[in-house]
């Protein structure tokens, strides 16, 4: 037996290449056995929605609340040429009662607004951070953060508007 490699007719290749094709090409290496993963669907945005529009429904009803008590609580006011203050022991009892349902106003607002502002904000950096409504998460993190800070200065504004004279 010869251990020299035929030549010959029998050397051509099991599976000659296709006619007009690159004979380089015909012994390539076969592409890898691993596949990419198809993109994952697009997350879907309701809970940066959600969190938008809590957040936008707080800073609107903070102001307003915030003006109401501000402009009710003004005239009740005492005032000094350096200052103000505000002592529900000195009202009368007609002005009590009619203060009381600003009073219980300002408590729901304190309450309620803090609750659904934190809401708000939790559930805006969670959209931000799984992308869930990315862009509307943000700006109900931005709201969210400014509305105690609108309705502080629209509560400062009424009330010095409308403090009686020194």
């Amino acid at each position: 037996m010869s251990m020299m490699p035929p030549t010959g007719p029998e050397s051509a290749p099991i599976f000659p290449a296709p006619q007009g094709a690159d004979p380089a090409q015909q012994w390539a290496p076969p592409p890898p056995m691993y596949y990419s993963a198809p993109p994952a669907p697009p997350r879907p945005r309701t809970l940066g929605v959600v969190s938008m529009a809590i957040a936008i429904a707080v800073f609107a009803l903070s102001i307003v609340a915030s003006v109401i008590v501000g402009v009710h609580a003004g005239p009740l006011a005492t005032r000094t040429p350096t200052s103000f203050s505000f002592n529900t022991s000195d009202l009368t009892p007609d002005q009590a009662a009619a203060f009381a349902p600003i009073a219980l106003l300002m408590g729901a607002q304190m309450l309620l607004g803090t609750l659904l502002g934190l809401t708000a904000l939790v559930l805006g950096i969670v959209a931000a951070a799984t992308k869930r409504g990315r862009a509307f998460g943000v700006v109900g993190i931005v709201v969210a953060a400014v509305a105690p800070i609108a309705s502080f200065a629209a509560y400062s504004g009424a009330l010095i508007g409308t403090l009686p004279p020194a």
